[in-house]
């Protein structure tokens, strides 16, 4: 019995032996790797040399030594370092000489790396590669949001708030309806009642107008904007978008601080009209944007806006005012008067309109009381004039115009001996003034220009010539610079042929006569003597088309749950747990424009961003 348990309790200790035994076993670590030389600096005949490796899986430590020829260690050759780096210093110029190095994990060293030979202010050092750079941090939501806006870059460089994203010009500042009431268009019908675009307009205080509507609202009267502090939201109705027709819309003298974006007016020969019937019109108002909208048949002028201050017509599409239709005198059918102070018309495309295409401003326009306090520079530029028939522009008696990158290209109407840019009044109504003051650049005519009659472009009316200016005419908005996009001129003809007018949807209209431009022709001629693509009713061209509310368009959707003007997809798909507050600015992450301002904007987001492509954001200083 005492043997069995002496037996037993001597294996139990071999086991244990054994088992200690292989515990204190250690692996050595793996042999350093790419050992190089990769600095060798000099300080006169006096070296410092640095030596690199390829890291070794764990290990704690490493040690190396730097011996001579003979394997003899230098002085200070033998250190140790956690780093996969280390520097051997005051070495000699010309030591030859060799580097080692091994790792030490738990207590074990591997063996020594193949020696690395060197000569000291001889061998060449591998330089270092550069580091791979830091991955770009995925964008956080709000980053993609913004994104998703497609706000021109340029504007996030000067970081100003503007009338909305891609406002541009004198008027560029305007703030409209901003932090105001949100008004709901919900009916197409001319009345004073709630719903109505008549009785949203008469409202008064800060107030934007959208659209839960589309179709042409057939006005019983003139529209007449007495209340400013306005901004009206074409942009917001489904489907094909919202037409006015029949009647005037007037911006009255002094309703100040409008924005007004994506609306066709399109009055045609049916309603209560005067010789004075325009499409859309304004005067002696200040803080005006004119966006995006379509102008077209009218009695006198499609749409003429002179004598504002701090004022932008852009993008617009002025089209086919009636020549033999209702006027007095006859033969009519203009574009429009245009002018103003800090004022700016740009990338508008004015086409089959016989005249004044557009007349820029002259002081008999003007009351006396206004001249000085409503007349001053006026920017003309990249405006695309096709089909112009007895003239195109002309006029400016005794004002200042720069007149850049224009486009003109006659079509089958045009007088064919207008080879000039504009043709410059120094008499009106037999009163003698000076030439206006003009800066010409980078402006093109197709049929080109008659040197030997016009050498600087300009036909100088009853005399002349009168010098150019030298330098551009500043556009500032109460000492501030403004800014337009200005493209070259053999590059505009196509952007504004495509986003001119109210082009979110364009309307058969538009298209038409966007498509009459590019190709140089003309649908129909008049029914009362006019020709070549000049009309005399809306009639001759088919009258106003139909407009669904269904056509593709994001704005269809007008579910809001919680009313307050921002429809609920664009909440789910921009707002935190699917909420947005109108006022806010979570969005615009440079905090400019609210919530409700940015959901205006992503609705035309395409037409923006697209439309400024290929030109330069020009200071208008």
């Amino acid at each position: 019995m005492k043997r069995l348990i002496l037996l037993i309790t001597g294996l139990s200790l071999l086991l244990i032996s054994c088992q200690k035994t292989e515990e204190s076993v250690s692996v050595s670590p793996a042999v350093p790797q790419n050992v190089r030389l990769a600095a060798d600096n000099a300080s006169g005949d006096i070296h410092t040399l640095i030596f690199r490796w390829d890291e070794v899986s764990g290990a704690e430590k490493y040690n190396a030594r730097l011996e001579d020829m003979e394997g003899n260690l230098l002085e200070g050759g033998s250190k140790s370092t956690s780093e996969t780096r280390i520097v051997f210093s005051d070495i000699a110029e010309g030591t030859e000489c060799l580097f080692s190095v091994c790792a030490v994990a738990s207590g074990a060293e591997s063996e020594y790396s193949e020696s690395f030979h060197v000569i000291v202010g001889t061998t060449e050092p591998e330089p270092e590669p550069e580091p791979e750079p830091e991955p770009e941090p995925e964008p956080g939501q709000e980053q993609k949001n913004y994104e998703a806006m497609m706000i021109p870059a340029a504007e996030d460089e000067h970081v100003e708030t503007l009338a909305f994203p891609g406002a541009e010009g004198g008027g560029m500042y305007t703030t409209g309806g901003r932090g105001g009431q949100i008004l709901h268009v919900t009916t197409l019908e001319d009345t004073y009642m709630p719903g109505s675009l008549r009785w949203a307009v008469n409202q008064s205080g800060p107030r934007t107008i959208v659209f839960d509507v589309a179709g042409i609202i057939h006005l019983n009267q003139q529209l007449t904007i007495q209340n400013g502090d306005l901004t009206i939201a074409g942009q917001t109705a489904p489907g094909d978008g919202i037409c006015i027709a029949d009647n005037t819309v007037h911006i009255a003298e002094g309703a100040d601080n409008i924005i007004v974006r994506f609306i066709r007016f399109r009055l045609g020969d049916k309603g209560n009209l005067s010789d004075g019937s325009d499409s859309f019109w304004g005067r002696y108002c200040s803080d005006i944007i004119i966006d995006h909208c379509s102008m077209s048949w009218s009695i006198d002028e499609c749409a003429s806006f002179y004598g504002n201050i701090n004022f932008t017509m852009q993008w617009c599409l002025i089209s086919e005012a009636l020549r033999n239709s209702a006027h007095s005198k006859g033969e009519h059918g203009y574009g429009g008067i245009w002018g103003g102070k800090d004022a700016s018309f740009h990338h508008n495309l004015l086409a089959h309109n016989d005249s004044r295409n557009a007349r820029i401003d002259h002081p008999n326009v003007y009351r006396d009381d206004n001249i000085e306090t409503h007349r001053g520079n006026v920017d003309y530029r990249n405006n695309v004039i096709y089909n112009y028939g007895s003239n195109s522009t002309y006029g400016g008696e005794d004002g200042h115009f720069n007149i850049v990158g224009n486009y003109y290209k006659p079509g089958p109407a045009s007088n064919t001996s207008r080879k000039y840019f504009v043709d410059a009044y120094n008499v009106n109504d037999g009163q003698t003034f000076d030439y206006p003051a003009l800066y010409l650049e980078d402006n093109y005519h197709t049929a080109g220009i008659n040197e030997s009659k016009y050498p600087d472009g300009i036909y100088w009316h009853n005399g002349g010539p009168a010098p150019l200016l030298q330098s551009p005419l500043p556009i500032l908005n109460d000492g501030k610079a403004c800014y337009t996009t200005t493209h070259p001129v053999q590059d505009v003809f196509t952007p504004v042929t495509e986003y001119a007018g109210a082009s979110l949807v364009r309307d058969a209209v538009d298209i038409r006569v966007a498509g009459n431009a590019v190709n140089g022709d003309y649908y129909k001629p008049g029914s009362n003597g006019s020709t070549n693509g000049l009309i005399d009713s809306q009639n001759d061209v088919g009258g106003w088309p139909s407009y669904s509310a269904t056509s593709p368009n994001e704005a269809n959707d007008k579910t809001d749950s919680d009313d307050d003007g921002i429809p609920d997809w664009f909440e789910e798909q921009f707002g935190q747990d699917g909420n947005l507050d109108p006022g806010a600015k979570t969005i615009d992450i440079h905090g400019r424009y609210t919530d409700f301002e940015m959901y205006l904007h992503y609705l035309v987001r395409n037409v923006v961003a697209a439309q400024v492509q290929g030109g330069s954001y020009t200071a208008l200083d």
